[in-house]
């Protein structure tokens, strides 16, 4: 795969035009606050490779995100950039999207959580960590405040910026693979599926899923539980 003009080209068109996806909510642009927080584009055939959804990376050469995110797609090829400010001047990283097999939208346990295996590592950039098994349950989480970074529209005019953004949100329910946190203070929206919910540097859970008007409450994927862990387990060591 490269990374030619005309991926240049899908990706001014992007930043030029409104589209239909979601952003950040509250949030201010992140600059250099989490490098390691990328932007995803994913191959959408003739189209071109579009931006689609946020990641962060968990080994020099492992980026994690949401299966949902490949929903359709044309390959499981993908570009990656971790610019603060994705621009067609931007450096892309190719690699090759592994949706857990187990997907599915309409079980309990959703599954919605994938890795890229990037064709080469990235250098100078500190990888987020991955939890502890079951770290999510404790009694402390309940009322956590938690760190959400991503690429999303930045508000309901749909004007894609590719700015890298970041706000927080009030944890208001733990489920057995799920986290749930308010849209308030801030929030996620379309376009930040796939990024990480954080404590501190540790992501617990990657954006999944909201209502369509990115407000009450959004889901995340969790992490630390058994089924996470044993599909993030073939590509990285678990702490």
């Amino acid at each position: 795969m490269t990374c030619g003009k005309k991926i240049l080209i899908v990706l001014a068109a992007a930043l030029a035009v409104a589209g239909p996806a979601y952003a950040i909510t509250g949030g201010t642009p992140d600059g250099q606050g989490h490098p390691a927080v990328g932007l995803l584009l994913a191959d959408a055939g003739p189209a071109g490779f579009q931006p689609d959804c946020t990641g962060a990376l968990i080994a020099p050469d492992v980026f994690v995100t949401a299966a949902h995110c490949f929903i359709g797609t044309a390959s499981n090829h993908v570009l990656i950039t971790f610019d603060a400010q994705a621009s067609p001047a931007s450096t892309f990283v190719p690699g090759i999207a592994y949706p857990d097999p187990a997907f599915n939208m309409n079980k309990k346990d959703l599954h919605d959580l994938a890795v890229v295996k990037l064709l080469a590592p990235v250098v100078g950039v500190a990888p987020l960590s991955l939890p502890k098994a079951g770290v999510v349950d404790s009694p402390a989480l309940k009322s956590a405040q938690l760190t959400n970074v991503g690429y999303g529209y930045f508000d309901r005019s749909f004007v894609f910026d590719g700015v890298r953004r970041v706000s927080v949100s009030n944890v208001t329910n733990i489920k057995d693979t799920e986290l749930r946190l308010a849209e308030q203070p801030g929030g996620v929206c379309f376009g930040d599926s796939g990024g990480p919910r954080l404590l501190g540097s540790t992501i617990l859970a990657v954006t999944s899923t909201g209502n369509k008007n990115c407000t009450g409450q959004s889901l995340s994927y969790r992490l630390d539980t058994p089924s996470a862990r044993a599909f993030l387990s073939q590509f990285v060591a678990l702490p």
